[in-house]
């Protein structure tokens, strides 16, 4: 177990880039890190086009009943309401996209286990891998989102507050992250939410290294999702990692 802790934070703040350059050597999976960006790139456009198609117009409709509104103003009007449908959109698409990009996570997951000569493990099925990044997804938000929105209730109750919550929130944000990206390898190993909890118990240092440069990424627009294959790749490999260095 002496080896084990010798995977510190900083091993695992270097565990994307290290997967990312793997990727980059591994030619069968450049088509499968493409899919979340193309699957965000859709659901953006579609919602665009439909607010275009539909929602523009209907907005021209009601606002040419209003005599007295001139029609710069209502072009302006129409106009904004497509640009907030964009937005809207945006949110969306980022939140869809791993939800649907899920198959093709597990084959990144695949590919970097074979390369790593992980034990096989039985293959799931296509609805069950949209199952595992749905729990990816919705037991990061559960596992993060009520504490952020105590923190931030504290911080309007209490204005000094923000002195211990802005520190609280990047932690949690990383562990969320973390948790998410490592409930792929470890759901299609079957293995369970208390395992797991009890996994990044042991190996804090390591996961929040991970989490926090992951994290870094959600700063720049996209990236969440574009890198979305490489953070499954790289807690893939820092997962087996942990495991054959506590061997």
């Amino acid at each position: 177990m002496a080896k084990a802790k010798a995977l510190g934070f900083w091993r695992g703040f270097a565990a994307p880039f290290r997967a990312a350059r793997r990727l980059l050597g591994q030619p069968q999976a450049w088509p499968w890190l493409l899919v979340p960006a193309c699957v965000f790139l859709l659901l953006e456009v579609g919602f665009i086009a439909l607010a275009f198609r539909f929602l523009r117009p209907w907005l021209g409709q009601q606002l040419a009943h209003v005599g007295w509104l001139p029609d710069a103003l209502s072009l302006g009007a129409s106009w904004l309401v497509m640009a907030l449908a964009a937005v809207l959109g945006f949110l969306l698409a980022m939140f869809l996209s791993p939800l649907l990009s899920a198959p093709a996570l597990e084959r990144v997951v695949s590919i970097t286990e074979l390369e790593l000569h992980a034990p096989q493990r039985a293959a799931l099925g296509f609805f069950a891998e949209f199952y595992c990044g749905a729990r990816a997804l919705l037991s990061s938000l559960a596992l993060t989102l009520p504490l952020l929105l105590a923190l931030s209730l504290l911080e309007l109750l209490l204005p000094g507050f923000t002195l211990v919550s802005v520190p609280l929130k990047l932690l949690l944000g990383a562990l969320g992250v973390a948790w998410g990206l490592f409930d792929y390898p470890l759901t299609l190993r079957g293995i369970g939410a208390r395992e797991r909890l009890r996994f990044m118990r042991r190996h804090f240092a390591v996961v929040l290294g991970f989490g926090s440069a992951f994290s870094l990424l959600f700063w720049l627009p996209c990236f969440g999702v574009l890198m979305l294959p490489v953070g499954v790749a790289a807690a893939t490999q820092l997962y087996w990692e942990i495991e054959r260095a506590g061997a």
